[in-house]
């Protein structure tokens, strides 16, 4: 089973299928990573503005993570819940190369059906450069 499981968590896909898909892949010991990467390419210029504004967004993030972190709770899946600042796709495969991660799962079920490709951008580059296994979820 796998120990250490990277879920990188995008608010424009439908994660509502993930734990069911976790609780059938983790073991005891294991621990899913929540981890959200925000852009930082929209903060104010003064590093107060910037500060304020920075944790202004994490509370946002948490507070929009909490039905589906209760559906992990219900499911007693140990997690833990990260927030970056970057460029998505480097970040997270950034996360993936410096910690030890055994796994990243993806969702790929857009709530926005008008896509042109089988795989979004951020889910195909992190499949195609993952040193690790990436599991694809609908």
């Amino acid at each position: 089973m796998f120990k250490n499981i990277l879920l990188p968590y995008d608010f424009e896909n439908d994660f509502s299928s993930v734990p069911s898909y976790l609780e059938k892949i983790i073991g005891k010991g294991s621990t899913v990573t929540i981890y959200h990467v925000v852009t930082d390419n929209n903060f104010a210029m003064n590093l107060q503005d910037y500060i304020e504004h920075k944790n202004n967004l994490i509370r946002e993030k948490e507070e929009m993570l909490s039905p589906f972190l209760h559906e992990l709770d219900k499911k007693e899946i140990q997690y833990n819940v990260e927030i970056e600042f970057g460029v998505i796709k480097d970040t997270i495969l950034e996360k993936i190369n410096n910690d030890e991660v055994d796994l990243v799962i993806m969702s790929n079920h857009r709530v926005n059906l008008d896509i042109k490709h089988i795989l979004g951008d951020v889910t195909h580059k992190i499949a195609k450069r993952s040193p690790v296994p990436v599991m694809i979820i609908k």
